[in-house]
């Protein structure tokens, strides 16, 4: 298992579950997506302003697995972390959620271009 990439992830988790926007704008690339368990595909800057706005809060995320693969471009890091979160208005809730990123250096730094986003 690359540990850098592993802690690109769990640096991600713990910076969603801060709401820190300054961290994750530096390990998103610039074209990241992030797709919801609705389907939703949200552009990266739509998200992190959600983030700033309070729209979409994250209290916790509990790692429970995490299992990497490297690709021709990069990596792709499958983990699920129990995560709650209030979104659009709703309660506090606890979320199963299985993130799948896809993982590339851009300008030498390892960075994350997108995660898709369902429960298990």
């Amino acid at each position: 298992m690359n540990t850098e990439i592993l802690q690109l992830y769990r640096d991600y988790n713990q910076a969603m579950a801060a709401d820190d926007t300054a961290a994750l704008d530096r390990l998103l690339g610039p074209d990241f997506t992030l797709t919801h368990m609705t389907g939703y595909v949200q552009p990266r800057a739509e998200w992190l302003g959600e983030l700033a706005q309070g729209t979409m809060h994250y209290f916790s995320s509990v790692e429970d697995h995490v299992a990497m693969r490297a690709t021709a471009s990069g990596w792709q890091v499958t983990g699920q972390n129990r995560v709650v979160a209030s979104i659009h208005g709703s309660g506090r809730h606890e979320w199963p959620l299985n993130t799948v990123m896809t993982v590339s250096q851009i300008d030498g730094r390892w960075q994350i271009l997108s995660a898709v986003v369902t429960t298990y």
